[in-house]
């Protein structure tokens, strides 16, 4: 498979740069010791391969950070993610690539998806014999939150999140 060179340090802390304020744990806890999240980022083109590049980027990101268990749903999740903001997700304007970005909390784990437009997901009733229009469902069936905000300069990502303890 060939992935697209990482956009950010795998694995690493991150350190004091500002952009990452959105990353706070969402019960609005401070940061323990140090313990920023660990974030993973990869950019993505807006093409068909792209669902499969954001699995086999989180499998090596869960394996790297001994979540691995946790694969098979986070796998259907940024499936979902992107294929949404591939659908959805794009305008022939944006020039911004789409983005995979996994953040490890100490208790959470968060998969997200940026994209180039404004638009907030909206969760459709689905048609139960069309094959389309279940992700937001599925998304909310496997994780244990989710949910979207937009992003200075434009563009948003939609997230969900897991627990991991």
């Amino acid at each position: 498979m060939n992935l697209p060179p990482p956009s950010e340090t795998t694995g690493v802390p991150l350190n004091d740069q500002g952009w990452d304020d959105w990353l706070r744990p969402f019960d609005g806890t401070p940061w323990s010791d140090g313990g920023r999240p660990l974030v993973a980022a990869q950019d993505l083109p807006p093409e068909a391969a792209s669902p499969g590049i954001a699995r086999h980027v989180t499998k090596d990101t869960l394996t790297r950070w001994s979540l691995g268990d946790f694969y098979d749903d986070a796998a259907v999740v940024v499936s979902e993610l992107v294929t949404n903001a591939i659908r959805y997700g794009l305008c022939p304007t944006a020039h911004d690539p789409l983005r995979l970005v996994l953040a490890r909390y100490e208790s959470q784990l968060v998969c997200m998806v940026t994209d180039p437009t404004d638009t907030a997901p909206k969760m459709q009733e689905p048609d139960w014999v069309a094959e389309t229009g279940r992700g937001l469902h599925i998304i909310e069936a496997i994780s244990r939150a989710w949910g979207w905000t937009p992003l200075l300069g434009g563009g948003k990502a939609v997230w969900a999140s897991f627990s991991i303890i």
